[in-house]
């Protein structure tokens, strides 16, 4: 289950609001107010928690609930109620139940629960978006369709995998001469040189006692002097009386220490100083460019393996050719299998988004489903391409138009949860006629049953129908957000009406407006 509710909001110390808490309905929350008295203000603030704008207040804190997140930030944060943190002092930091979170990760967590009503976005109208709102009409009206969009879904994955790895190998085949030439040839040098383990450090060590040799040397011959004369040291043993086995034992050791080392000394003899360098060498450029011997040898038998590959080559060709055919084969079933569930709703999605239109004084909608041919050029979203049009390109509707046709989108899209998302309006009905004005209110009292909304307003018809009316207040101490009464909606929707000057007409009006609207919820 998705969902995103904002309980509590707190500005402190902004450029209009000193410090305010409000709290927000889950339904439909709307702000009115006298011009400057800080309502854009209050709504890129709220736009700031979520990193949409930039920080406008030393601090803004919202308590919410939040459940339905993606997997990626499962483990970071729990579901549920949790506090979000933003505050401006020598930088601007978030924080997520007082744990600091990067701004972009603040944004990636709350993307898909926001819709932000203001400018135009290509996005919007993009054939991914559109193909969005489609697919949900699609899958509330038959529990098969999530099935086999899914399908669909896996099936364009795996034609995609099969056909990079067919791709590679191809290209692969087209120059797998001159790579079977130059895997050789690593092979030749790498074998040539016929490295082992630990044969690197065993040289290093011999180098050193090949350096010492001649002073090693030296000093054997001199120690093979001094033993040279032992019956000496016997001989004065004798005479002195004294016990001179442990001394005469010492110099046995001592002369077969001086054999072992004369051995030693005579194999060195034997070994070309000149071939150690060259090998050390030889290694030592090895390990420079591999890490080191034992990494050259692992190196050395993923060559081989990639050789072995390349020799076989004609038979994975075959073998991964017949994997992507297969592929296509199961991608071009998903794909058709799923056009046709389209098709079968096509006409019936066409006349909800009319009627969604038509209550928003817009002309219906022309709908039309076009195939895409070549298997080749199918997209995420299927084999076919949803065009929408409202007797024009939607890209040449007006913002106001371009406004009320994403509010269409809404009341189209099938909605499972309650508060899935917020919706956040920036005087949605500014410059619109009363009856268009009337039909955008009404709309937003149909989605601010599954959504949360926030909307300025300067006509009278989204406060007449909202659950929770604020008004925005300019005071000598900053302004003042005020949740309003029955008699408070009142007076403010007759100013609203009337100006400040409210007349009893525009009080009367007033009147039925909030009673009638009471009149149609009981």
């Amino acid at each position: 289950m998705q969902k995103l509710l904002l309980h509590q909001i707190t500005i402190k110390d902004s450029p209009i609001f000193k410090q305010i808490t409000f709290s927000p309905s889950a339904h439909f929350n709307v702000f009115s107010g006298a011009s400057g008295a800080g309502k854009s203000v209050l709504m890129e603030s709220i736009l700031a928690l979520f990193g949409l704008r930039e920080c406008n207040a030393q601090v803004l804190e919202a308590t919410l609930e939040l459940q339905g997140f993606g997997e990626e930030f499962k483990g970071l944060f729990d579901e549920g109620e949790m506090i979000l943190t933003l505050t401006k002092k020598d930088k601007i930091r978030f924080f997520l139940n007082a744990q600091n979170v990067p701004k972009k990760k603040v944004q990636a967590l709350f993307a898909p629960f926001l819709k932000h009503l203001s400018t135009k976005a290509d996005d919007v109208i993009g054939v991914e978006n559109l193909f969005l709102i489609f697919d949900s009409f699609c899958s509330s009206k038959d529990s098969k369709y999530k099935v086999l969009l899914q399908a669909y879904k896996d099936s364009f994955a795996q034609f995609l995998d099969a056909k990079a790895a067919l791709k590679k190998l191809q290209e692969e085949a087209l120059k797998v001469a001159e790579l079977k030439e130059f895997v050789r040839f690593e092979i030749q040098k790498l074998e040539s040189l016929n490295p082992k383990k630990g044969e690197y450090e065993e040289l290093l060590e011999l180098k050193k006692e090949i350096s010492k040799k001649e002073k090693i040397n030296e000093s054997l011959q001199g120690v093979q002097e001094f033993l040279s004369h032992r019956s000496k040291v016997s001989h004065f043993l004798n005479l002195l009386g004294s016990e001179n086995d442990t001394i005469l034992n010492a110099l046995n050791e001592l002369e077969a220490l001086c054999e072992q080392e004369s051995e030693r000394l005579g194999e060195l003899e034997n070994i070309n100083p000149e071939e150690i360098l060259n090998r050390l060498e030889s290694l030592s450029a090895l390990k420079h460019r591999y890490g080191g011997v034992e990494e050259a040898l692992e190196y050395l038998e993923s060559k081989k393996k990639e050789l072995e590959k390349y020799e076989n080559l004609d038979s994975i060709l075959k073998d991964s050719t017949l994997q992507f055919e297969s592929a296509k084969k199961s991608l071009v079933e998903s794909a058709n299998a799923l056009k046709k569930l389209r098709e079968k709703y096509l006409s019936s999605f066409k006349e909800t988004l009319s009627n969604a239109l038509e209550s928003l004084k817009m002309p219906k909608a022309e709908v039309a489903l076009h195939p895409i041919e070549e298997v080749e050029s199918y997209q995420p979203f299927g084999n076919q391409i949803l065009e929408i049009s409202l007797n024009t390109v939607l890209k040449n509707l007006s913002a106001g138009e371009f406004n009320r046709f994403r509010l269409a989108l809404l009341l189209t899209q099938s909605v499972q949860e309650k508060n899935q998302a917020i919706i956040i309006l920036d005087e949605v009905d500014a410059n619109l006629s009363g009856e268009e004005s009337q039909g955008v209110a009404e709309a937003l009292k149909t989605l601010s049953e599954n959504y949360q909304i926030f909307a300025i307003s300067h006509q009278s018809h989204m406060p007449s129908l909202a659950e929770t009316h604020f008004l925005v207040q300019k005071g000598a101490q900053g302004s003042k957000i005020i949740p309003l009464d029955k008699e408070g909606r009142i007076r403010e929707i007759a100013r609203m009406i009337s100006g400040n000057e409210i007349t009893k007409e525009a009080l009367d009006f007033a009147m039925k407006c909030i009673e009638g609207n009471q009149y149609k919820k009981s």
